[in-house]
């Protein structure tokens, strides 16, 4: 019988819980929901909201197909990075852990998928 639990499933699990994560956000900012309205007003970036929408899109739906993960896992660690620099500018550093988290989690992912981990034994 095959094993499920291996680190290869653990990447997809991973992946799925980023391109959850920012798909669900991504699609409120495209279909601007009144909670990313409110959020991108306050942060002086309505103009910009759809087009953050469209750049986490991209990167969760890179980060999905084998062959391109590695670019959405860029992309995920780019936007996230952009939304770390914003909460350092506008609150003080407040809020930083989930976009941090959210790109570890997108290159961990990407890792364990794939590339195979040899035993140092």
């Amino acid at each position: 019988m095959k094993n499920l639990f291996t680190l290869k499933t653990l990447g997809w699990v991973l992946s799925a819980v980023v391109a959850l994560m920012l798909g669900m956000g991504a699609i409120s900012k495209i279909t601007q929901s009144e909670e990313m309205v409110k959020n991108f007003t306050f942060f002086n970036m309505m103009p910009q909201m759809v087009y953050v929408g469209v750049a986490e899109l991209l990167a969760v739906i890179l980060l999905m197909v084998p062959r391109t993960s590695m670019f959405g896992a860029l992309g995920v660690s780019l936007t996230m990075a952009g939304a770390v620099a914003v909460h350092f500018a506008l609150l003080g550093g407040a809020g930083i852990a989930v976009p941090i988290m959210l790109g570890v989690l997108a290159w961990s992912g990407h890792c364990l998928r794939t590339y195979e981990l040899k035993a140092i034994i």
